[in-house]
């Protein structure tokens, strides 16, 4: 019994021990789950305390042509995006985009997006960037000071900014206007750069020559300069805007050693925006007299011949004579053709007209070739009357006249009508005597004569008239036909403009797709369009574009502007360009033949 007793009380023992060593360990679990648990919330409480939402820009005082950027930042991991909509009221965003970044310092990991906002400027004056909201996140409110000239000094200078100028605000209808463009930018800039394009409602655009590269200290800072020039000749009076032009950029981040050669995707958008410039467009002065408005800094005539007038000139000779007219601030488009010399002892044959636009620093210099070939129908003296073209001088603000002197030239008779003179008639004595002197002579020696040098003396003067008869009887016939489109030529110089001859319009624009000249296709192609229709309304590519109606040239053109600043133009399609319209131009002038063609001779019922 005591050896059963004493067996059976360790187990009892062992049971309570069990269960309290349970309990123990009930308890410790619990007390570990709830620290556990006390730790994450604390943990995500700390994490939501220290989620921040920031708003920076890079400066506060900016002109009212330049942009500035606003970076919106927050650590906290989301797929929201900020809200905009309240930079509205006083900004215009330019663009937008997006970079997350991360950082390991001592082991410590540190993560953040970014969100870097282009902004534009409204209005002048105090603006205020407002609060902005990310989910529950709120920035803080900044103040931002525009006003005119704050770029040109102290700190707040951006890297990238632009100026315009222009040569004169105060011009005449026609007048050139040369706008200077530079962007300064202080940054390595990758190769993608772009302008958008000068395009003004109711002027003529042109941009003269290549864009230039150099460099200038500007508050002892040394900035890179593209330098572009345009002409515009207004082409109607009144208020003029020259819009403002944005260039879009790359610039290379500064943790990026290797410049636009590598990473790409390191490089920052950068915005840069010119101001607006209004000219005031005068109409023609009402004192002007002169038959054709022409205001110019400059303009000059000359003149040349096939050969010196000094020697001597005979009836049937042809001599050319050739007028060139050059003119400073104005397109070769502008001058009007060189009324053709009425004589009525010669023969007036014109040739085809040569124009030529030079591009300079200064502007455009147009110029205009006429050739005219004479030939004397009599002899005598021959007079070419002066020969005045009016002209306005922009900088004297007054009249001027260009003028080529009367010319005299003296015409002699055909120079084989006095090559031979006429024999007298023999008499029968005269015919005895000579039978007589050949009796007792010696056989003559026999030579060899040109049967032509015994001709008839007016037989090559005749001849010479002759073609020169039968070429005018085939060129009035062809001017006869044509008389519906070709203006006729006279003595002085109309009133309005002339338009260009469609076939030399249409020249100057193939020859601009040829040698794949951006500029001068756009200049020409209005030109064209203004001879082809008749309107000098057609005086930008928008009109011509829409008159012409065609889908695929618009879409041509825009691929063509998309490459007007940048360095390679090969991607142009030139040859497509110049293959729809020679299309457009078939139909136009068939169905324009199609309408001036006139009844058969012998119509029937």
């Amino acid at each position: 019994m005591v050896t059963s007793a004493l067996y059976k009380l360790p187990t009892r023992l062992t049971a309570k021990s069990l269960t309290a060593t349970k309990s123990l360990m009930a308890t410790k679990s619990l007390m570990a789950t709830k620290s556990l648990m006390a730790l994450l919330l604390f943990m995500f409480a700390g994490s939501a305390l220290a989620a921040t939402f920031t708003a920076t820009v890079d400066r506060t005082v900016i002109a009212p042509y330049e942009t500035v950027e606003l970076t919106l930042r927050t650590d906290k991991s989301t797929d929201l995006e900020p809200d905009l909509s309240a930079l509205n009221q006083d900004f215009e965003v330019v663009t937008t985009r997006q970079s997350r970044q991360i950082r390991i310092v001592n082991g410590q990991t540190e993560s953040w997006l970014d969100w870097v906002v282009t902004l534009a400027p409204k209005r002048e004056g105090r603006l205020v960037i407002p609060a902005l909201k990310l989910g529950s996140l709120s920035s803080e409110p900044i103040r931002i000071q525009v006003q005119k000239g704050s770029s040109v000094a102290g700190n707040n200078v951006s890297p990238v900014f632009m100026r315009t100028e222009v040569d004169n605000e105060f011009v005449y209808v026609q007048q050139q206007v040369v706008l200077t463009l530079r962007v300064f930018y202080r940054v390595n800039l990758y190769d993608d750069s772009r302008l958008s394009p000068l395009n003004i409602d109711g002027a003529i655009v042109q941009q003269l020559g290549d864009t230039r590269k150099y460099e200038t200290i500007i508050d002892g800072k040394r900035y890179g300069v593209l330098e572009l020039k345009f002409t515009i000749h207004p082409q109607k009076t009144g208020p003029m805007k020259i819009p403002e032009l944005v260039f879009n950029g790359t610039m290379a981040e500064r943790n990026d050693p290797f410049g636009s050669m590598f990473s790409l995707s390191s490089g920052k958008p950068v915005v840069a925006r010119s101001a607006e410039i209004i000219l005031n467009v005068q109409p023609q002065p009402a004192s002007y007299s002169g038959r054709a408005w022409l205001p110019a800094s400059d303009l000059s005539l000359s003149e040349s011949w096939s050969q010196d007038l000094n020697d001597e000139v005979h009836v049937g000779d042809a001599i050319t004579r050739t007028i060139t007219v050059e003119a400073d601030g104005l397109t070769s488009a502008q001058l009007p053709t060189i009324p053709k010399p009425r004589l009525q002892n010669a023969n007036i044959y014109p040739d085809q007209s040569k124009t030529e636009d030079t591009p300079t620093d200064t502007g455009i210099i147009g110029k205009r070739i006429d050739a005219v070939a004479i030939i004397p129908t009599q002899p005598g003296e021959m007079t070419l009357p002066a020969l005045r073209y009016s002209w306005f001088d922009v900088t004297s603000n007054e009249e001027k006249v260009a003028e080529l002197p009367a010319r005299t030239i003296r015409v002699l008779p055909a120079a084989n009508a006095a090559a031979i003179p006429a024999l007298p008639a023999a008499t029968p004595s005269d015919k005895a005597r000579a039978d007589t002197q050949t009796a007792n002579c010696s056989p003559p020696e026999v030579m060899k004569t040109n049967p032509t040098a015994i001709g008839n003396p007016y037989f090559w003067p005749f001849l010479t008239g002759l073609f020169a008869l039968l070429w005018l009887i085939s060129t009035s016939l062809w001017l006869l036909a044509r008389r519906q489109r070709i203006p006729v030529v006279t003595d002085t110089v109309q009133e309005d403009r002339q338009l260009q001859s469609e076939a030399d319009a249409f020249k100057l624009f193939r020859e601009g797709c040829e040698q794949r000249n951006i500029n001068e296709v756009k200049l020409a192609l209005t030109i064209w369009c203004q001879s082809l229709f008749s309107e000098q309304d057609l005086s930008t590519v928008e009109r011509c574009l829409a008159k012409l109606g065609s889908t695929e040239l618009l879409t041509l053109f825009q691929q063509m502007d998309a490459a007007v600043y940048s360095p390679d133009k090969g991607d142009v399609p030139f040859p497509d360009i110049l293959r729809e319209c020679e299309k457009l131009r078939n139909q136009h002038l068939k169905q324009t033949k199609k309408n001036d063609s006139l009844p058969g001779l012998y119509p029937t019922d």
